[in-house]
């Protein structure tokens, strides 16, 4: 693979006395060190891409925040070779079996194994956030493709067509100028660079309040997790995210005022009606806040791209928050490499970032946690009650209980109207299944996160296939719906880009170009 060159890049021009001119050996610079802005930086080292990534705080967080790593991102930290340390810092799950609180009856049951056969190792890992992003930043500090400055506050930023340049103060106060190829905002919904683009965050806030708060029991209360609490309005329930640690989540009423919801009384009641009477916790952290479902018009402007919670603000029911901004960091990491080293066409690559992310989160994200939302919330306890006795029952079947898995760990969505991918079979722009190949490995541990071409049945014989990295399969599933030989062409963040059906050399170069942006 060819590695972009490195160049000292700076903002030409004479500095102010208070100015630095601060030279970076980094075509990509990050602004935020959270959980997206570390494992975009991973993500392009992958590739070959050295980054520089500024963060505000010169601390790292305290609060669990996210909790969960879902399949989907399990994948992609597998792809780049983190996983084994960030699933070793969480407890991995193969089931989520919620709890009634008032009688420790098990409300449903999801179990993973149903999706051995297209997941490798198939579950969640309940990790709080400011665990993986000690172990991210762990991985970032150790590799000489990264680089971390705390305590950097961005406060300008200007892009043109040639690159970006980056104004900066330090602890000292000290202030300084970097100019790169391209910069992303991972920096949060009440970032710089968001605001800097005048992009707003449009969608719609819901009505209902939620207080957040993260509890320390000493001595841990062994207590099934999670733990929901069924006969009242509204939504009430805890989490273990470590030992003797629970994040509790209680939907306020309407007729509750915010000082009443954030009581001490408030507070030891639904303590009380999660864990039963006598039990007294450490209150770590607590926050009172409304939820959203908004994303900004456009991911991309320039040269610059928005991530995370800087793109997207997502209800934190279903906890597809964090996972989706990692998921946004896959997409664009390999494609700033492509645009780096010349395989791609920057514009191209961008403008298919902003319409792939947008297109998933709208259509995906929005709407799986807007249903948990308004079933969480909204409905009185008889209707809560009834609905999770049908669900229950409905998803007891090996159908269901797949179709709840790809769901629920985000492993279902679909790029259907992207400019680089073709869309005329089915299996294009979801993520490749992790199938068994012929030689008895996994596709993505063959492909090790990589741009890689699958032959299929007959055209395992495809001749001429030297300049691809090629993987074999000799009988595809029936569910692929494909005929007896075709080429498969897999992206690197594991996206499906085009299905060649009696492929020729011809045809697979030709829809190769069209997957890569190829100048």
């Amino acid at each position: 693979m060819m590695r972009p060159r490195r160049q000292k890049l700076s903002l030409p021009g004479d500095q102010t006395s208070e100015e630095k001119a601060t030279e970076v050996d980094a075509p990509v610079v990050i602004v935020g060190a959270g959980p997206v802005g570390l494992s975009l930086a991973l993500g392009l080292a992958h590739h070959g891409v050295r980054s520089l990534i500024l963060e505000r705080n010169a601390q790292p967080a305290t609060e669990s925040r996210a909790l969960v790593v879902w399949p989907r991102t399990a994948e992609i930290f597998r792809d780049w070779g983190v996983w084994e340390s960030i699933r070793a810092a969480g407890n991995f799950r193969r089931t989520i079996a919620p709890i009634n609180s008032a009688n420790e009856a098990q409300l449903m049951c999801i179990d993973f194994s149903f999706v051995d056969d297209i997941l490798d190792d198939a579950g969640a890992l309940v990790i709080p956030q400011y665990e993986t992003e000690r172990v991210l930043a762990a991985l970032v500090a150790a590799h000489p493709l990264c680089e971390l400055r705390a305590g950097c506050d961005v406060n300008g930023l200007a892009h043109d067509a040639k690159g970006v340049s980056i104004t900066f103060s330090d602890e000292n106060q000290q202030r300084h100028v970097v100019r790169s190829q391209f910069a992303v905002g991972a920096d949060g919904a009440h970032g710089f660079v968001r605001q800097n683009l005048g992009m707003p965050l449009s969608g719609l806030t819901y009505r209902a309040r939620v207080v957040l708060s993260d509890e320390y029991f000493d001595p841990p209360i062994t207590a099934a997790s999670p733990r929901i609490v069924i006969d009242r309005p509204g939504l009430l329930g805890g989490v273990e995210y470590a030992p003797g640690h629970w994040r509790i989540i209680a939907s306020i009423p309407a007729d509750m005022d915010d000082a009443a919801a954030e009581s001490e009384e408030a507070h030891a009641e639904r303590l009380r009606l999660i864990f039963g009477a006598g039990h007294t916790a450490k209150t770590l952290w607590r926050s009172l806040f409304r939820i959203h479902r908004r994303h900004v018009p456009r991911f991309v402007v320039g040269r610059v791209a928005l991530a995370g919670d800087a793109a997207h603000l997502n209800s934190p029911a279903g906890g597809q928050g964090m996972n989706a901004g990692i998921q946004d960091a896959a997409n664009l990491a390999w494609k700033l490499a492509y645009a780096l080293d010349g395989r791609g066409d920057a514009t191209r690559l961008l403008e298919s970032y902003d319409i792939e992310r947008r297109e998933m989160i709208s259509d995906t994200v929005e709407r799986y946690t807007d249903r948990l939302t308004r079933m969480g919330i909204g409905l009185p306890a008889f209707a809560k009650k009834m609905g999770l006795k049908l669900f229950s029952r409905s998803i007891r079947g090996r159908g269901m209980q797949r179709k709840m898995c790809r769901s629920v760990g985000m492993l279902s969505g679909r790029y259907s109207t992207s400019p680089l991918i073709a869309c005329t079979h089915p299996l294009a722009g979801r993520r490749i299944p992790d199938l068994l190949l012929s030689d008895g490995r996994r596709i993505n541990a063959a492909r090790g996160g990589k741009a890689t071409l699958i032959l299929t049945g007959k055209a395992c014989q495809l001749e001429r296939c030297d300049e691809f990295s090629v993987l074999r399969m000799n009988e595809p599933p029936k569910r692929w719906l494909m005929k007896k030989g075709a080429a498969i062409i897999v992206r690197p963040d594991g996206c499906v880009a085009s299905v060649v059906e009696k492929p020729t050399h011809e045809k697979v170069q030709t829809a190769w170009k069209k997957a890569f942006a190829a100048q």
